[in-house]
């Protein structure tokens, strides 16, 4: 059976930590972690859009309201 996640390295607390997930774009992963739509999901540091496809241990970090970080 094949395994339908990746593990991304997501901001939280200002500490990378490891979180498996389902999703496979930066728009599906806003669902899962109900990412307000007005914030700014960063991968690898650069701001990315809902059709960017993530990859295995991503460094993911999102911020709404003019904060940087997560």
């Amino acid at each position: 059976m094949a395994n339908d996640t990746i593990t991304i390295n997501l901001l939280q607390n200002g500490e990378f930590s490891p979180r498996d997930t389902a999703s496979t774009t930066v728009g599906e992963l806003r669902n899962e972690l109900e990412i307000p739509a007005d914030a700014n999901v960063m991968v690898g540091g650069t701001i990315r859009q809902n059709d960017f496809v993530l990859e295995d241990g991503a460094l993911v970090a999102y911020a709404s309201n003019n904060k940087v970080g997560g």
